[in-house]
């Protein structure tokens, strides 16, 4: 949702997700030199394969984004995403993937420059969807500590980096007040504010692939006030419970407030689930 309304800015393009820049990073030792004109393209031939690459359809012109001569890694993102950019008529680039969380120091290797937009989600809430996805777990435990860890990293990393270079918001809050939160980022970005980007929905779908729309059914529509405590009714008072016995700390550092009253019969029972499923 935030990426699609910040792509709505004039301004700004922000693609489907790559799942290509860290990956890719930890594999340049491949690759040799990349002032070498073959490399650099041998490179970007690899990159152009990648399924989330196809399916963002994020390099439509090889010969284009050669022609800018990148000579390392990161000027080749940014011949990549310079090149889709001006394709959509605009002159800044951007790129979300959850994964980022636990890259932040790759992409600050990469660009120190660049400008983070953590969004944090209540954690029972990402919890509850990601148990219902294909690549998501059915263990709440593991999802429970996985979304600690994550977002305390970032958080703790957009500490050391400060707060001109990265920014944290929630989005609960983007959702109950979509205006004076992205007047708030667009002011981080230096970028005036445009009322396009609540408009966002109107074009949405031309920017999500279709065989992305039924994990981002949501994401294309307008914000949902309603929709944000939903997990309650897909959550289980002792799921509940075992969340918060976990990430407990975690949700009341980001301004979440804890709902269970405490562990129960049924808790303990599920808890000893998870963790059975967890050894196997």
């Amino acid at each position: 949702m935030l990426r699609l309304m910040l792509n709505a800015h004039p301004n700004i393009a922000i693609p489907f997700e790559s799942d290509f820049i860290p990956k890719f990073y930890q594999r340049l030792g491949e690759y040799g030199d990349l002032r070498i004109p073959t490399n650099i393209a041998h490179l970007l031939q690899d990159i152009s394969e990648q399924s989330f690459v196809k399916r963002g359809n994020l390099v439509q012109n090889p010969d284009a984004i050669l022609a800018r001569r990148p000579e390392s890694y990161g000027e080749l993102i940014a011949a990549i995403y310079e090149v889709y950019a001006e394709t959509q008529g605009k002159r800044r680039w951007g790129d979300k993937d959850p994964d980022y969380v636990a890259q932040i120091d790759v992409l600050w290797n990469l660009f120190a420059n660049c400008r983070i937009v953590h969004i944090v989600r209540d954690g029972r809430a990402v919890a509850n969807s990601l148990r219902r996805q294909e690549w998501g777990s059915s263990n709440l435990l593991k999802l429970a500590r996985d979304w600690s860890w994550q977002v305390t990293l970032a958080h703790k990393m957009g500490q050391m980096i400060g707060a001109r270079q990265y920014m944290e918001i929630r989005y609960e809050d983007l959702v109950n007040a979509p205006q004076r939160i992205l007047e708030e980022i667009c002011s981080f970005l230096d970028e005036p504010f445009d009322v396009q980007m609540l408009d966002y929905h109107k074009n949405a779908k031309i920017y999500m692939p279709e065989s992305s729309l039924k994990y981002h059914s949501s994401s294309i529509r307008p914000p949902d006030p309603q929709k944000i405590h939903a997990w309650r009714d897909g959550m289980s008072l002792a799921d509940q419970t075992l969340f918060e016995e976990v990430a407990g700390h975690t949700l009341e550092s980001f301004g979440y407030r804890r709902e269970a009253r405490g562990a129960t019969w049924r808790s303990h029972l599920m808890k000893l689930k998870y963790t059975l499923i967890d050894r196997w």
